[in-house]
């Protein structure tokens, strides 16, 4: 982004990815099942962190300390990068972010396997350190994850109304995004907050998939070969304006919601601007987050 403030976003960002993939190279090892370990950091490797950056944000714009929050993001992104590699199975996807997909390099039931023990094991730290509540709210994001993933692959987007596009994504994207802004305010012990905190990280979700399937839409083999981007494609109805007028709509609010839960936090109000950015501009050229 061209601001001076919004560098220091990125600034912010990049600091805070390192932190987040030192914290999973150090939790990964604490793996029971020593012998998946380098399956599971190379699941794990790589991506922007957004999800983990936004449980950091949220947790110091309330005043909790980065230390505070960063098994969170750690777990939020554990459970994100599960959700790729089966993914990439059910998608048939050779790469991801310039490397082998994880079920090329090992194979489908290892995939699988070491992506169901992640899944877990991201459930077991978040309520080790945060309670039952954090566990309650990382289940219900795995479920709605799961339940967006499922019309994805599973009908036929020529048989779905246009409409169904937001609900996907909403369940597919959004949950994850949600779970990241709750688990930021549970770490600062803002409870008071959960509310607002889900509608800002659910709105950041949605808009960070519109930006995701713009790019990827432009890519014809991806088109052919994913269907939640032919669903895109007919929720646009041919009105090209309608995902950026879309974006701009759910900026608009996410800042208004940013506000409403950590006021004058310039961080969680720019934020929503700089994923779009992230995402169509691919900063640091790694692809998807």
């Amino acid at each position: 982004m061209s601001t001076p403030g919004s560098v220091t976003v990125v600034e912010r960002w990049r600091l805070a990815r390192a932190e987040i993939d030192a914290a999973i190279d150090s939790w990964l090892g604490e793996l029971p099942e020593a012998s998946v370990v380098d399956a599971a950091r190379y699941i794990a490797m790589g991506g922007k962190r957004l999800r983990g950056f936004l449980v950091l944000e949220a947790a110091e714009s309330l005043g909790a300390s980065r230390d505070a929050a960063i098994d969170a993001a750690v777990a939020v992104e554990l459970v994100h990068a599960a959700s790729l590699a089966l993914d990439d199975i059910i998608d048939e996807d050779v790469t991801r972010r310039g490397f082998e997909a994880a079920w090329v390099r090992f194979g489908l039931k290892k995939t699988v396997m070491v992506s169901n023990l992640l899944i877990p094991f991201a459930q077991r730290i978040v309520e080790m350190k945060y309670g039952g509540e954090a566990l309650e709210r990382t289940v219900a994001a795995w479920l709605d994850i799961s339940r967006g993933e499922v019309i994805d692959a599973f009908l036929p987007p020529e048989k779905l109304a246009p409409e169904t596009y937001m609900e996907m994504i909403r369940l597919k994207t959004g949950a994850l995004f949600r779970l990241s802004a709750e688990l930021g305010v549970l770490a600062a012990g803002r409870r008071d907050l959960l509310e607002v905190a889900s509608h800002y990280g659910e709105t950041l979700g949605i808009v960070y998939q519109i930006a995701d399937d713009i790019r990827d839409s432009r890519d014809p083999r991806k088109l052919e070969r994913e269907p939640s981007l032919r669903l895109f494609i007919r929720w646009m109805g041919g009105d090209t304006s309608k995902p950026l007028d879309t974006i701009e709509r759910l900026i608009r609010e996410a800042e208004s919601l940013a506000e409403k839960m950590a006021p004058g936090s310039y961080t969680l109000r720019v934020l929503p601007r700089f994923i779009v950015n992230a995402m169509l501009a691919n900063i640091d050229g790694d692809g998807g987050g």
